[in-house]
């Protein structure tokens, strides 16, 4: 067999590189240089970056669950209130439990009828909305204050006479919608 140049300079060249001897502690500083690799001075390494998102990633998820608790919470209550709420008007009196859910369901359809005008002229939707809004957080405050007020019987009536207001506020909306429409169509007619 023959052996190649490199071979026999190596056979030939031994105890030259026998003199060399690796310095006590190479192996340490090599290793210690080839785990900060990853990293340029003042970056933190992999390590501590993976150690970093994983906290972050409990943190997040401990207050999404807390998020989350807060919110079941708000519901139950809001869920018990009106609960509440129904019972007493069903207390006061039948009759008023059962023309407030009327005069709901028609508000509710009449609000459906004024949204399709939303895209045509957002800003006449927008009029209508706020002035209804407004009435509907009124709404809202007296259905908030019913468990607590001595005359519940008096505050069922004017809970009534604001979906009535509504009502009638809405009817009024819807025709001046239709009259809008029906100039449009035939502008030499007057309105």
């Amino acid at each position: 067999m023959k052996k190649t140049k490199t071979e026999r300079f190596i056979r030939d060249n031994r105890e030259n590189f026998d003199q060399f001897e690796v310095p006590a502690g190479l192996w340490d500083k090599i290793d210690k240089g080839l785990g900060n690799l990853d990293t340029f001075p003042g970056e933190t390494s992999f390590v501590e970056k993976k150690n970093i998102i994983v906290f972050k990633q409990k943190y997040w998820a401990m207050a999404a669950s807390l998020a989350l608790l807060i919110g079941c919470f708000f519901v139950y209550n809001l869920g018990f209130k009106s609960q509440n709420t129904d019972k007493i008007i069903a207390t006061v009196s039948p009759e008023y439990g059962d023309k407030m859910v009327q005069y709901a369901s028609l508000i509710e359809t009449k609000r459906e009828e004024i949204r399709q005008i939303e895209t045509e002229d957002p800003v006449l939707y927008k009029e209508f909305a706020a002035e209804i809004e407004n009435l509907n957080k009124d709404y809202q405050n007296l259905k908030a204050e019913l468990p607590q007020t001595p005359n519940q019987e008096e505050l069922v009536k004017a809970m009534i006479q604001n979906l009535q207001v509504q009502l009638d506020i809405l009817n009024r909306q819807l025709s001046i919608i239709q009259k809008i429409k029906d100039y449009q169509s035939n502008p030499t007619r007057s309105i």
